[in-house]
């Protein structure tokens, strides 16, 4: 990467920071206000306020597109202002050149939204409602951070998850003698449930007290019981909205499995997959708009941004048209998804190719 990329690049998170910073302070304040309507005895101020930045991740990948191109408008239109690109231009750099040096950014940008969205906004969004579902539920058997618990004589039962609101996932179970010797473990990655209150337990690991000793056994699955039934299961609701793309994946092919209705999950996984490219595709759109339209004058700058989020606007009416009229016109997920990520794309490559 040459200083030219190097410079735009700084200049194009400047402006990505910025209205990032801006639009989550807009928006997170208007959460926070709805959601001091919610606080109790139970659900305090602090609590609030712990929900609203662990949600707010998810909340700014959501608006990613709108984000990324107001700022890079902002880094190319302050170029413009101060005539850096007919610079650029006059020091013999084509346009060509020029689009690579924001495409680079704009690919590294697409690969950190998947990262992020996997690794940060989504699992911190679960474990904002994991927490908010314990504290104003009070419930003894929902413990912070432990998952759900229960106990029959001297047998304890646990469940760390429960994945996608009904799978149980890495469960324990512990068995101890009157005296307090543990005479058996059981740790199960996953459970199936039945129709019964007992469970199919999956890819179990058990260790037993035999002559005084433990000994531990592999085994692919134990039917164990009684547990909860599949009513009687203390849910920690999970919206889909959390959801990472590799869990919605799953829970795609659950539903399929279980022969129940996956339209929906598959739309938001194949949503969740289009968005970053959506959100590169942005940057690139901004390119005609912040560097080109209108003069060179300081007047230009407030023309351009305005430009930038009608457009956004326009972009994000379009979008949920195309996801909702896909959905009642039985549209392949994977088509309405990428639909407007080709639509960014093509009105990009066009104005690009006029400019030239």
């Amino acid at each position: 990467m040459g200083c030219l990329d190097r410079y735009i690049a700084r200049k194009l998170l400047q402006g990505w920071i910025l209205v990032w910073l801006v639009m989550s302070a807009i928006f997170g304040l208007l959460a926070l206000v709805e959601e001091l309507e919610r606080v109790n005895t139970r659900y305090q101020v602090v609590d609030a306020l712990q929900f609203i930045a662990y949600t707010l991740p998810q909340r700014s990948m959501d608006l990613a597109p709108v984000i990324i191109l107001l700022g890079s408008i902002i880094a190319l239109a302050g170029l413009n202002k101060n005539s850096e690109i007919i610079a650029i231009r006059a020091a013999g750099v084509s346009l060509l050149r020029f689009f690579r040096s924001v495409a680079i950014p704009a690919g590294a940008l697409v690969l950190a939204l998947y990262a992020g969205s996997e690794y940060i906004a989504a699992p911190l969004y679960q474990q904002a409602e994991i927490q908010k579902t314990v504290t104003r539920s009070g419930k003894a058997n929902l413990l912070k951070g432990k998952g759900l618990w229960s106990n029959n004589g001297y047998r304890y039962f646990n469940v760390r998850t429960l994945k996608h609101s009904q799978v149980p996932r890495s469960i324990y179970l512990y068995e101890f003698a009157p005296d307090g010797r543990l005479l058996n473990f059981i740790f199960a990655r996953r459970a199936r449930l039945t129709e019964s209150r007992r469970w199919d337990l999956l890819n179990v690991q058990r260790k037993t007290l035999e002559d005084g000793q433990l000994k531990t056994r592999r085994i692919p699955n134990l039917e164990m019981g009684p547990f909860w039934s599949r009513e009687e299961l203390p849910v920690l609701p999970l919206s889909t909205v959390g959801m990472t793309p590799t869990s919605l994946y799953e829970y795609s092919d659950y539903l399929k499995d279980t022969e129940q209705i996956s339209e929906r999950i598959e739309q938001l996984f194949w949503q969740k997959i289009a968005l970053p490219l959506t959100a590169g595709a942005m940057a690139l759109l901004a390119i005609p708009i912040g560097a080109s339209l209108g003069s060179t004058r300081s007047g230009s700058f407030g023309k351009n941004l305005a430009i930038g989020a009608a457009v956004g606007i326009v972009f994000y009416l379009l979008s949920q048209l195309i996801q909702t009229g896909g959905a009642l016109l039985e549209v392949p997920p994977p088509l309405a998804a990428f639909l407007p990520v080709v639509l960014v794309f093509s009105v990009a490559g066009i104005w690009i190719w006029r400019m030239r």
